[in-house]
């Protein structure tokens, strides 16, 4: 399940604030909640184990903190005030590092598909200077510049056209357009 589907449930906010974060977390026009997405970063896991409860007073100060969840709700009910859940940093920078590697896993595929959309391009415009132009050696030169492998070249599944004119191109020359080995 990809992480970056899911609902943030949670914000991480690392001490001591900066002068632009208590800027945004004193902003009168929005909620709490909106102040503090704004100034931390978002966990989603569901599964971060809640360690107590913060009961906030009508200035934003802390007014206690409790690990007993029915006497957080006592006050929270007798101070008219919503609780606010706290989880322990390491679950939190646990849960922001699997986020990290889910975007860098995402930002690698990206890359690969758009290295994969490139190479399709650029070799099917090579088979096209053949095709159209009968210039096979002028299609190959360019086509050398492009660096494709040939593991790129049997991922992009050419139709028989392009194919046929990607043989006759790397027949053209003394040395082959397409390298050898590679990654896919």
């Amino acid at each position: 399940m990809s992480l970056a589907n899911q609902k943030p449930t949670g914000v991480f906010v690392r001490l001591p604030l900066s002068n632009e974060q208590l800027g945004k977390l004193l902003i009168p026009t929005r909620t709490f909640n909106e102040r503090m997405i704004s100034i931390g970063t978002s966990v989603t896991s569901r599964e971060l184990p809640v360690v107590g409860w913060v009961l906030y007073s009508n200035g934003g100060k802390i007014l206690s903190v409790f690990t007993n969840h029915r006497r957080a709700k006592k006050w929270a009910n007798h101070f008219g005030r919503t609780l606010y859940p706290v989880i322990l940093q390491s679950d939190a920078q646990t849960q922001i590092a699997a986020l990290e590697a889910e975007v860098v896993r995402l930002q690698e595929d990206l890359d690969a598909s758009k290295r994969k959309n490139f190479n399709a391009g650029y070799l099917i415009a090579c088979c096209n200077i053949y095709n159209m132009h009968n210039e096979e050696g002028i299609a190959a030169d360019i086509l050398r510049e492009a660096g494709i492998t040939e593991a790129e070249v049997k991922a992009l599944d050419l139709n028989e056209y392009d194919a046929e004119a990607l043989a006759v191109i790397r027949g053209a020359g003394n040395d082959d357009p397409i390298l050898k080995g590679g990654a896919a």
